[in-house]
């Protein structure tokens, strides 16, 4: 039996994602809703918009006033004094004391920073957006595990079921066949190998369920869905797509990834504008601004100051060369991406094709096989043929049989990997 290895796969359910189905129908579509719904990561995208929210409220705080209250205590080892005499009685220069006070109040307020801030802003916004873009491509790679779990549990449904008409053919050879061995026409080891065929299906049912169980508490842990080992599960049977178009997360992520990098690049450029703000500044001190004075003293200044970075040795143009290199980076992985993409396309295209073929003339093997396994049984009961013979063709048939059933699961299976692989969703 082939292992069935592919994408996407999501419950439907539009109730608690701990909702638990009794026996019911389960569908593909219903599995791909719940994921979407109920697992962890399909919550973090609301979570990344709530930490670009506070970041933007704390860029936008830059265009309001900032106060500072500061203060110092210091001594001098010289001051400031003017050794004059001067023949005016009873007057002298006075000369300030070694020790200094003060105690402001700085409030500024930004005119104009040439920009950054909205560019900063921005950068936030495209991050904001790449972050998203990557939770999206991190919720497809679950989409294909889920796809994965559903295709697996379907092939075991089939299997189960070829297994469980298998046990009843074999029965109803051992029925007609006791009526041969008291007649004296049938040797009974011809009864034990079928006996003891039967028990080798018996080996491969009874390990059915643990495989089920496993891949039933596997889609649990991804959408929180609780299936019952009896429930059904519907072969997805979509219209087959004629517009292969990558609509992948993946494909719009390396857009993304270019618009940071313009983001950053306008961002860096923006160092190179002045930078306007106003100033006010009020304080009590010893002394105020009168530094011939040796009295506590009130005082205010007011103002506007300009920062200009005129020259950085070419710092800002080296990083912005990096962001052009890293742009042209991106755009490589790009183009790989498509090739690895389109070559997908093909080789699924390339397989549906082939397993339709094969179903046109598997009903016609099987067919044929039936009638060799139909003169077998009719030549073992008449011992002709020994139990091996007969067993050889019983399982050629039955292979067969599966073979085909496999067969429709895995052009299913192709099918939605289209879908996935584009970027559609299964309607």
């Amino acid at each position: 039996m082939k292992t069935i290895i592919i994408s996407i796969l999501t419950l439907v359910i539009n109730f608690n994602p701990l909702y638990s189905i009794g026996q019911d129908t389960i569908r593909l579509t219903d599995l791909f809703k719940a994921l979407n719904s109920s697992n962890p990561i399909s919550k973090i995208p609301s979570s990344i918009d709530s930490v670009y929210q506070l970041k933007q409220s704390n860029l936008k705080v830059n265009y309001l006033p900032k106060l500072d209250i500061n203060g110092s205590a210091t001594w001098q080892s010289d001051v400031t004094a003017l050794n004059i005499s001067l023949p005016i009685p009873g007057f002298s220069i006075p000369k300030p004391d070694h020790d200094q006070y003060k105690v402001t109040l700085d409030v500024s307020q930004l005119i104009w920073d040439g920009g950054s801030t909205e560019s900063r802003i921005e950068l936030e916004e495209r991050n904001r957006i790449l972050e998203r873009n990557k939770i999206d491509v991190e919720m497809y790679g679950l989409k294909e595990r889920l796809t994965n779990l559903y295709f697996n549990l379907v092939l075991l449904d089939v299997t189960k079921n070829q297994l469980e008409l298998m046990q009843k053919d074999l029965a109803r050879r051992v029925f007609e066949l006791e009526s041969g061995v008291r007649a004296g026409m049938v040797l009974s080891s011809t009864i034990d190998a079928i006996k003891a065929e039967q028990l080798k299906l018996l080996q491969n049912l009874d390990a059915i369920p643990a495989q089920k169980n496993s891949l039933i508490s596997s889609i649990r842990a991804i959408t929180g869905i609780v299936i019952n080992e009896n429930d059904k599960y519907i072969l997805p049977i979509p219209i087959e797509l004629s517009d292969f178009s990558c609509l992948r997360p993946e494909l719009s992520g390396f857009g993304f990834q270019k618009d940071v990098m313009n983001a950053s690049s306008n961002l860096v450029s923006r160092k190179h504008y002045p930078i306007l703000a106003g100033f006010v500044q009020g304080g009590y001190g010893k002394p105020g601004l009168n530094m011939l004075s040796n009295n506590w003293d009130t005082f205010y200044l007011l103002g506007a100051k300009l920062s200009w970075n005129i020259w950085d040795w070419n710092s800002a143009s080296r990083e912005k060369q990096q962001f052009k290199v890293q742009q042209g980076m991106i755009d490589r992985r790009k183009d790989v991406y498509l090739n690895g993409y389109n070559a997908q396309i093909e080789s699924i295209k390339s397989e549906i094709s082939k397993l339709r073929n094969q179903l046109e003339k598997d009903n016609e093997i099987i067919n044929l096989l039936h009638g060799v396994t139909e003169r077998s049984s009719s030549s073992l009961k008449n011992g002709t043929i020994t139990s091996a013979n007969y067993i050889s063709d019983f399982n050629a048939e039955s292979r067969a049989r599966l073979d085909m059933e496999t067969r429709k699961i895995m052009l299913s299976l192709q099918i939605v990997t289209l879908y996935n692989l584009t970027g559609n969703d299964i309607k």
